[in-house]
């Protein structure tokens, strides 16, 4: 049975499907050109990051580096700031001490005025003594140019050998036990830095008097005043060649007088 109408032969005609472009042989159907679309963006990406991106972070990476490294030097040059005021502080300390300790020591010009010195301490156990007989009076006071002389010998320890300079003086006073111990501290009082040696001691022998009465009997009212003879060499410490200072030796002096 046949249907009527046109009769349309289909032998000898393929069905055609759609055509698409060929590149390098290859058809760039929508899969294909989506992975090269894929692919370029890819590699567009990776030349973006490699030429701007990766360059620009090493960049920044070597400015923090850097701001680091300042900071690190600011900080280190407040603790050599400060190290410095430190040692600043520490000299300042040293040079003041250092001050002091020389302010103990004799100078030339404390030497100038030594015998007056020493004589204006005998002189103040008089005070209220009019008879010249009772008064302590300083008997010898003479420089020993022997004895004097740079310390060597460490008898005030080995530090000081060779840093300070003896100028040794012979002294007598004469008087009362009292007066003789007063005298001996006043001098211990006096501002340059004096060491008392060779101390010695006699009694007067014109005071060992006894006096009695016409019965023979000791008149207590009568008796002398006992009095002593003390003689010490006096030793005044000076530094050699102070900040300052020049040296001079000091003259042979005499006792004032009384």
């Amino acid at each position: 049975m046949t249907v009527g109408g046109d009769f349309i032969p289909t032998e000898g005609r393929d069905l055609e499907g759609p055509s698409y472009p060929k590149v390098f042989g290859i058809s760039l159907t929508p899969t294909v050109g989506g992975i090269a679309l894929a692919v370029a963006g890819a590699v567009g990406a990776y030349l973006l990051w490699a030429n701007l991106v990766q360059p620009t972070l090493d960049r920044n990476q070597q400015l923090q580096t850097d701001i680091q490294s300042k900071q690190q030097e600011l900080a280190n040059l407040g603790d050599a700031q400060q190290q410095i005021a430190q040692a600043r502080e520490r000299l300042r300390s040293a040079q003041q001490l250092q001050a002091d300790v020389l302010g103990l020591f004799a100078t030339e010009e404390s030497l100038d005025t030594l015998l007056l010195d020493v004589n204006e301490r005998v002189q103040s156990v008089n005070a209220g003594i009019q008879d010249p007989d009772r008064r302590a009076r300083l008997s010898r006071f003479n420089f020993l140019p022997d004895a004097s002389g740079p310390v060597t010998d460490g008898s005030l320890g080995a530090a000081v050998n060779n840093q300070l300079e003896r100028r040794v003086y012979d002294v007598q006073v004469l008087g009362s036990f009292p007066q003789t111990q007063s005298v001996i501290r006043n001098i211990e009082r006096l501002q340059p830095l004096l060491v008392v040696d060779n101390f010695r001691s006699e009694l007067d022998r014109s005071t060992q008097r006894i006096v009695l009465s016409p019965q023979g009997q000791i008149v207590p009212a009568g008796q002398p005043e006992t009095r002593v003879e003390t003689g010490f060499r006096l030793e005044a410490l000076v530094p050699i060649n102070p900040p300052g200072a020049a040296r001079t030796a000091p003259a042979a002096a005499s006792p004032p007088a009384q």
